[in-house]
């Protein structure tokens, strides 16, 4: 069906942890931290975002558990690209209605870019997502259930990155 996105196509968001000791030195008595080598990491995303891009996260995230609606603009529904233009409309930003025009608004964009704000298109250009920072995207993925956070698609899924200017 137009709009739905299968739930278990998704990734998990890669840890950030790193490893530190501590060891007791027998000679002099002090502490001193001995570091072991960290382990590659992505770099996190931005945890705060500002400006236009914040109202539209901001906007977005007051939807969820609202329910899907083919051809939904809100306010009690959306669908995945009505999610998407109020989101931008309410920070000041008219995008196009459709996932078929958002997919040509603003510019192309890297996963490795990617900034609170941004789209994500994924489902062969049929399905549009807001991405919220963290590996994270907010959308409404399709009849039956409700604008929801979600993962990242998986990169295999993934048709483009698009950056709102805001």
């Amino acid at each position: 069906m137009p709009g739905t996105v299968a739930g278990d196509a998704v990734e998990q968001p890669a840890s950030a942890d790193s490893e530190h000791s501590t060891d007791d030195t027998a000679d002099s008595g002090k502490k001193t931290a001995e570091k072991q080598p960290k382990k590659p990491v992505e770099k996190p995303a931005k945890k705060h975002t500002t400006g236009r891009a914040a109202k539209a996260v901001g906007y977005a995230r007051a939807q969820l558990g609202k329910p899907y609606v083919w051809g939904g603009t809100g306010p009690r529904g959306y669908d995945c690209s009505g999610l998407i233009m109020r989101a931008w409309q309410a920070a000041g930003v008219k995008l196009p209605r459709t996932t078929w025009a958002q997919r040509y608004a603003g510019k192309q964009t890297t996963r490795a870019e990617l900034r609170p704000g941004d789209l994500v298109l994924s489902n062969g250009d049929g399905h549009i997502a807001l991405y919220i920072g963290g590996g994270k995207v907010i959308h409404a993925p399709g009849t039956g259930l409700t604008v929801r956070l979600a993962p990242l698609p998986a990169p295999e899924r993934v048709t483009g990155y698009r950056h709102i200017a805001g």
